[in-house]
């Protein structure tokens, strides 16, 4: 039966909900990504169509966590795979404070789009339902429909 089973990398979490609590653990993603070498980046992964997670609380309990009722997910900035790093991408980087649910996230967003749509308003308006803050050495993960304000600084 191991042939069946997905090989995840444990990431060190926390997770903050609408309502101020904040729960301490690991989540565990797939060690390897469908586009790109290496394991599922954060983003990569909170923005896949699963609308559940499993959860590991520090306590030793497991959750079944719903995306949709996160707010955000901070996790350790991963690490850019060797091979990757022969390509450099046209990124704009645009220092951001993200205000939902009553509270402030600051950190710069990483944007690689194309030339005319450099604007932190149009990384807002895509697809996903995850904004990535970069923090220091932490992702930031901040659902967008939670999102009251967003500003450059």
């Amino acid at each position: 039966m191991s042939d069946f089973k997905v090989p995840t990398v444990q990431l060190e979490t926390e997770l903050h909900w609408a309502d101020g609590e904040v729960l301490h653990g690991n989540v565990y993603m797939p060690a390897l990504s469908a586009v790109h070498s290496g394991p599922m980046q954060p983003q990569e992964w909170i923005n896949s169509p699963p609308a559940f997670f499993p959860f590991r609380q520090d306590d030793g309990g497991t959750i079944l966590v719903n995306k949709h009722q996160v707010l955000a997910m901070s996790v350790e900035a991963p690490e850019e795979p060797m091979d990757d790093q022969a390509w450099e991408p046209a990124v704009v980087v645009r220092h951001s404070v993200i205000e939902a649910a009553g509270k402030r996230f600051e950190g710069e967003v990483l944007i690689d789009m194309p030339e005319n749509q450099r604007r932190l308003v149009d990384y807002l308006n895509r697809s996903e339902a995850f904004l990535c803050l970069v923090c220091g050495g932490r992702h930031l993960l901040v659902r967008k429909e939670l999102i009251s304000r967003a500003f450059e600084v």
